[in-house]
């Protein structure tokens, strides 16, 4: 792994919730699981995307990439959910050394195997049931999903957490319940969770693709700095409201989502959410945890069906080849109606 690049603005600093705040962090200790459910969560989808589906049934609604009139669309949205059935189960998996214990709940679409594979992984302190909503839209779409939680301390080493995704991924294509196929494997993560992401495709060449949302790369080793040894096809989506300001931004611009599109290769795509802040990709926003970043402007709803649309949109592209995802890519509704841009490259 290199180290960081000159042009680097600054030296490394932690991300907003994994440094000066560690006190605060001890003293909400208890209030943690409050940022996630009992484990019981449906995942449902936002009022946004229900609205959305109501609106292809009904005619009247947005039904195609960028607004456009009925019967130019070239695929079901994305955004919407699949046609598959999903069951769930929690698993504990071995971690990458002796002792490291994963806990995970696994989604299993009622689609036939081979299936593609996702690891998600979840941001600093955050419980993976606050990103169930993502795991059960992609299981619909016919994705093997395993959400991981993460082993290990309240200072969490990220090379040790990028081993244990990379056990996970090991575990999963074993599991024959799953039926994965190991030539279509992809990791997603929020904040910390993307960095880790990045760092799996880095360092294991079974990732094929990843999809970071709002990715901090607070720590050694850089993700940023090592993206060039991966040919993973890399997506990042972030916002425009905790890149700077506060006692410590959540996510600081020089270690942001716009760093890691300029430091990838092709191809790759960047997502920028006008408006939103860092915590809009969790499943509650609410959460004790999440009031430590300023809040933005735009809906969490919004940003977060633009995120499951890119979810599915970029690995089908890239994991199954399906050019039909194309559109939902360039022109997004979320881009006419001036809450997002893209960039791809």
């Amino acid at each position: 792994m290199s180290q960081p690049s000159p042009s680097r603005r600054h030296p490394r600093r932690r991300h907003a919730l994994a440094g000066p705040l560690a006190s605060a962090l001890l003293a909400l200790a208890a209030l943690t699981a409050g940022c996630g459910d009992d484990g019981s969560g449906t995942g449902q989808p936002d009022s946004a995307g229900a609205a959305a589906a109501d609106a292809r049934v009904d005619g009247d609604g947005p039904i195609g990439p960028g607004n456009p009139d009925a019967g130019t669309t070239t695929a079901t949205d994305p955004a919407l959910d699949g046609t598959a059935t999903v069951s769930e189960r929690t698993a504990t998996i071995p971690g990458a050394t002796a002792g490291r214990q994963v806990t995970a709940t696994v989604y299993t679409p009622s689609s036939p195997g081979p299936r593609p594979l996702v690891v998600i992984s979840p941001g600093f302190q955050m419980a993976r049931t606050q990103y169930a909503s993502y795991a059960r839209h992609l299981a619909t779409w016919g994705f093997a999903v395993v959400l991981a939680d993460y082993a290990g301390s309240l200072f969490p080493n990220h090379q040790d957490l990028a081993a244990d995704v990379r056990a996970v991924i090991t575990w999963a294509l074993a599991d024959s319940a799953l039926a994965a196929d190991p030539t279509k494997v992809a990791t997603a993560g929020h904040s910390l969770g993307g960095k880790v992401s990045t760092l799996v495709a880095i360092a294991d060449d079974r990732v094929r693709a990843v999809v970071a949302w709002d990715p901090v790369d607070s720590n050694a080793p850089s993700a940023i700095d090592g993206l060039g040894g991966t040919s993973a096809a890399i997506a990042v989506v972030g916002e425009t409201t905790n890149g700077s300001g506060g006692f410590m931004p959540c996510a600081p611009a020089a270690d942001n989502f716009t760093q890691f599109y300029a430091a990838a290769g092709s191809p790759a795509l960047q997502m920028t959410m006008v408006g939103a802040d860092h915590m809009d990709w969790v499943d509650d926003p609410g959460c004790p945890l999440c009031g430590f970043c300023t809040a933005g402007t735009l809906a969490p709803s919004v940003v977060r069906t633009a995120s499951r649309r890119l979810d599915v949109a970029w690995l089908r592209r890239h994991l199954l080849a399906d050019m039909a995802m194309e559109p939902w890519l360039t022109s997004p509704p979320e881009v006419g109606a001036g809450q997002a841009m893209v960039l791809r490259k």
